[in-house]
């Protein structure tokens, strides 16, 4: 009996001995172990068990799971995984809102985020990246490799804007040109004549029927050739038998010169006859468009950067300029008005006031000493506010004390528009008693600035 005991308990430890060997031969498949740890080393059935952190300085693990690694994770991931895959699902994990290092090894900050993130989906919380836990996290396509376009900041440029009196058409009148420029580039233009037509026919500048009209020659009025456009352009037709109306033609001149530099239009009026301009300027007909392009040039050279705005570069070719004639400061004078616009925004303008003064100390309008001054009254000029703002500005300083010169009040009116639209300047000026506006206009002092605000903004609305 003691020898059967003996017997069977050698068997047993024989048995025990013998499964012990297999199970360590075999690796820990007898025990169940799921696929996950099995899986760690990438599917390299060589690889040592993923419990064992591989050291940086052994590369044969890492440099096996590059080589099979094909930009997808096609294994489940679980802590202490490592490998390509590895860092791809921290990529993902970081585009989602987490800061993990991307370093292809599963650790607890990884393990702890991908919990998270399937709490947060309704997912198992088990840290386990399979399937169901892909399917939610990856991107339907690959990560981009194609480095991101940077932003590039909107480009801004500076539009100042100049004003001439010139003697662009003859004797018989003036003309006053306006360009709005952005650095040499001409990007608005305006011009207009001015010259005394028979009261009968023509329309005069405003105040043509109050004190200003006094000092005109009997049976004469000084008149815009724009706001007479349809009267000066039959006239022509039937003196020289023009073929295109006087504004048609003006429109074909700004066309022309809107967007060259200055530097391009002297080029050309340097190496073209005057009575040939028209063979450079299309659909123009005037035998003076040549003298009509030098004024525009010469307003593009005076202009001033004391008062300018930045505009995006993609508006400046939006730009559109309005002009109207006022009467925006008592009854002896009249205002011009010219102001560029980008949409409803205000971008540059300019006015000034023309009345008629002392020949002995003021400087009259171009052609005051030819045919146009022919009309003027016994010891006077037509002359411009700004041209003698000098002389004016002692004037007003004398006989009103006047605190500020007129060219600085002007200024003043202008930084003030500047940058605002055409709805909120009405919103002011209807909110707003006249005497009141230079309450609101920082630095202006003029009585009647609520009148040059209001011509402003109606040059803006005809703006085209």
């Amino acid at each position: 009996m003691l020898k059967k005991n003996v017997k069977f308990l050698t068997f047993v430890l024989a048995a025990m001995l013998t499964i012990s060997s297999l199970a360590v031969s075999s690796g820990s498949k007898l025990f169940g172990v799921d696929d996950v740890s099995a899986a760690t080393s990438g599917g390299n059935t060589n690889t040592k068990p993923t419990t064992q952190k591989p050291k940086t300085t052994q590369t044969t693990k890492t440099t096996q799971t590059t080589q099979n690694f094909n930009g997808k994770i096609n294994r489940l991931l679980a802590f202490k995984s490592f490998g390509e895959d590895v860092k791809l699902l921290q990529t993902y994990l970081n585009q989602n809102g987490y800061k993990l290092k991307v370093d292809g090894i599963y650790g607890p900050k990884t393990l702890e985020a991908v919990k998270d993130y399937q709490k947060k989906k309704g997912l198992r919380v088990d840290g386990i990246v399979g399937p169901k836990t892909l399917a939610k996290i990856a991107p339907v396509k690959p990560v981009a490799t194609k480095p991101q376009t940077p932003v590039v900041k909107e480009q801004k440029v500076t539009v100042k804007i100049g004003k001439v009196d010139y003697a662009a058409h003859g004797t018989k009148c003036f003309t006053l040109a306006v360009a709005a420029v952005a650095g040499d580039k001409i990007v608005a233009a305006y011009f207009d004549d001015y010259q005394f037509m028979s009261n009968t026919v023509a329309t005069g500048v405003p105040n043509s029927d109050k004190d200003f009209g006094k000092d005109y020659p009997q049976g004469k009025v000084l008149a815009s050739k724009m706001t007479n456009a349809e009267y000066y352009s039959k006239n022509m037709k039937e003196k020289a038998n023009a073929t295109n109306p006087i504004d048609k033609n003006f429109d074909y001149i700004r066309a022309y010169v809107t967007g060259k530099t200055i530097a391009e239009l002297e080029s050309v009026l340097a190496s073209t006859p005057a009575d040939k301009m028209t063979d450079a300027v299309s659909g123009a007909t005037l035998a003076d468009t040549y003298g009509y392009v030098k004024a525009i040039v010469e307003a593009a050279k005076a202009a001033k950067d004391n008062v300018t705005l930045e505009v995006d570069a993609k508006d400046i070719n939006n730009i559109k300029i309005g002009k109207v004639d006022y009467a925006a400061h008592g009854t002896k004078c009249f205002t011009v008005a010219v102001t560029a616009v980008v949409g409803d925004k205000i971008v540059a303008t300019y006015f000034d006031d023309y009345q008629y003064m002392s020949n002995t100390v003021a400087i009259g309008v171009p052609n005051s000493d030819k045919d146009f001054g022919k009309d003027y009254p016994q010891g006077k000029v037509l002359a411009s506010k700004m041209t003698n703002a000098e002389y004016y500005s002692k004037n007003m300083k004398e006989k009103a004390n006047a605190t500020n010169p007129i060219d600085k009040n002007f200024d003043y009116i202008r930084a003030y528009v500047t940058g605002k639209t055409i709805a909120e300047l009405e919103s002011v000026l209807a909110s707003t008693p006249a005497d009141k506006m230079t309450d609101a206009v920082s630095g202006a002092t003029l009585a009647d600035t609520y009148g040059y605000v209001k011509a402003i903004v109606e040059a803006a609305k005809v703006a085209k």
